[in-house]
């Protein structure tokens, strides 16, 4: 050990200057092969044996230029060494010797800035004036017709990255059968060596292929194999993956051909079909499962990922903790909350080149922060007895702001999405007198409900009254609500709002939320949320151009003046919000 020392003090402070200097312990030749000089060096007998084993003492002794970190035969166990030995060629290859040698020169000097290399197997390694990946020198800059080597007393542990490790997961099946799926093989002509056209194509003397996948690269969104990257990736078990897809699954429930009340053509009847080449009932119900079964894994992975550039991810990668409002970020654009959640569910955590992976026992990410989200609305697709829509925009100051008494009656869930922190303004759709064909007339709105999922919603209507108006209005107004919808047979079905309400009554309410009545009375003064109740739609619409749409009409006639003087023959809306029953159920409880 004081020898190597000795050795390594002196080392330490030779300069590529001394290029034919050469510690005494060792006798290589500058004219001699990389491989001539290793497999002559008593202190290397282990790393010659594992490049001879698969094949990799021919480059060494090619006149391909490398620098080489040749681990001495202390520093390799012989477990280890026997596990190497005992496992194939492309193993010992990238886990061992391409993990200790690049191409070019990189000599060992005092002027030596601390950098990174990158290996032959593309992983990042720490390279300074006296180290290598942390591992000290026993001798350095031994030179050779075709390169340089530094003897080091350590191994550099070969860790997969992300997408390597893919391939080794155990207990997590259904992720590795999933994204395995997608992997394909590809010509990397940049790194191939090119030979001569043949017939008008272009050969390669040295075709070499890498592997890419599509999942990740457009689901997740991310570089799983880039080694200058670091993610935290959420590994599911199988158990986790299994409760996640049984949850998930019904969320999507498409029927073969689905009819559909479409606004854009007034009263038209439009069809959207999915599984328009299927030619047998039994063809057309396995392109829906399939159709089912992709969505519901889509969503299973993707918000796996999680990248270090993002600062409240770091909890992720061990660095501090979550507080309880704080909102991760997925590499697919997705913030969520719960993150403290994922840590709790964490069974297990293994170091990656490129980050971390956690291997979790369940997903616990909010539905309606993934699959199922908020529908909501802010314009009428369609407008009957309309001749304009008008934007109004009220400016929010220190005085009328989200705690202004005109907000009381909106619960705090509500008041986050019409009174978001991003925007100065409160903002609504509103048709004045003057902008509806003829003073007798109802208006009516029918709001397209885009992206509906097989699921429960709680249904909610926000309207203002006209206190904004150039002529202030401080009048109440009567509203019903319709909803068309297909059911699961592919019929148009029409249903008043809430479900059960007595159609032919004209009970109402003050506050707008009875589940008994068909008119709703908006009060004059303050913003009005009209709850229609629950909904379940036995068929998804999501990535179709179907959808379910919501009409809103007046109950009152206006062909009397005294109608007209009574009650306010305008419509303003702040939104529709279609609430998945989780998600409401959430708020209630919370508050």
């Amino acid at each position: 050990m004081m020898l190597a020392a000795t050795m390594f003090g002196a080392a330490s402070c030779s300069d590529y200057s001394d290029y034919n200097t050469v510690p005494v312990d060792s006798n290589p030749s500058a004219n001699n092969t990389l491989w001539e000089n290793i497999v002559s060096d008593p202190q290397l007998t282990k790393f010659a044996a594992l490049a001879q084993q698969c094949k990799f003492s021919e480059a060494l002794n090619s006149p391909r230029f490398y620098t080489v970190w040749a681990p001495t035969n202390e520093a390799i166990s012989e477990a280890e060494f026997n596990r190497l030995m005992a496992s194939d060629s492309a193993t010992i290859v990238k886990q061992f010797i391409q993990q200790h040698i690049t191409e070019y020169n990189y000599p060992v000097s005092s002027a030596l800035e601390n950098k990174t290399i990158i290996s032959l197997n593309l992983k990042h390694h720490d390279f300074t004036q006296s180290s290598f990946d942390g591992f000290p020198y026993a001798a350095i800059n031994q030179p050779a017709t075709n390169g340089v080597m530094h003897k080091i007393n350590g191994y550099s542990e070969f860790f997969p990255n992300l997408y390597e490790n893919i391939d080794n997961l155990v207990g997590c099946d259904s992720l590795k059968k999933y994204i395995q799926k997608y992997d394909e093989y590809y010509l990397d002509v940049n790194a191939s060596v090119i030979g001569p056209l043949v017939n008008g194509q272009q050969t390669y003397l040295d075709s070499v292929m890498k592997k890419r996948n599509n999942v990740i690269r457009s689901i997740m969104r991310a570089d799983l194999d880039a080694e200058d990257s670091t993610y935290c990736m959420l590994i599911p078990n199988d158990k986790a993956w299994k409760d996640a897809y049984e949850k998930i699954y019904p969320c999507y429930n498409y029927i073969a051909k689905m009819d559909y009340m479409d606004l854009s053509k007034k009263t038209t009847v439009a069809s959207s079909t999915t599984a328009t080449t299927a030619k047998a009932d039994k063809a057309v119900e396995t392109t829906m499962q399939v159709l089912q079964d992709s969505i519901t894994c889509r969503n299973i992975v993707n918000n796996l990922v999680y990248s270090n550039y993002y600062q409240k991810n770091l909890p992720y990668f061990g660095q501090g903790t979550f507080a309880e409002e704080d909102t991760t970020l997925s590499t697919s654009g997705h913030f969520l909350t719960n993150a403290q959640e994922v840590i709790n569910h964490t069974i297990e955590t293994t170091e990656m080149s490129n980050g971390i992976a956690r291997t979790i026992d369940s997903l616990t990410t909010y539905p309606w922060e993934t699959y199922n989200p908020v529908i909501s609305t802010t314009r009428p697709a369609q407008t009957l007895k309309v001749k304009k829509l008008t934007t109004t925009n009220v400016i929010l100051d220190e005085e009328f702001n989200k705690d202004h008494p005109f907000f009381k009656k909106v619960p705090e869930m509500i008041k986050k999405w019409i009174l978001p922190e991003t925007s100065r303004f409160f903002t609504y759709i509103a048709v004045d007198s003057a902008n509806i064909d003829g003073s007798t007339a109802k208006p009516e709105f029918n709001f397209a409900l885009k992206g509906v999922r097989s699921t429960t919603y709680h249904i909610y209507v926000v309207t203002v009254p006209g206190v904004f108006d150039a002529n202030p209005s401080v009048k109440p107004y009567y509203l019903r609500f319709y909803l068309s919808w297909t059911d699961a047979n592919n019929k148009q079905q029409y249903t008043v709002l809430p479900q059960g309400a007595r159609t032919n009554s004209e009970i109402t309410t003050a506050d707008g939320n009875s589940t008994a009545t068909v008119t709703y009375v908006g009060d004059p003064n303050l913003v009005n949320v009209i709850d229609l109740g629950e909904f379940t739609f036995p068929a998804s619409y999501y990535g179709l151009d179907a959808y379910p749409s919501l009409m809103m009409m007046h109950t009152k006639t206006y062909t009397s003046s005294a109608n007209r003087s009574k009650y306010d023959q305008q419509m303003r809306v702040a939104g529709v919000y279609l609430v998945p029953k989780e998600y409401n159920d959430y708020w209630i409880n919370k508050e």
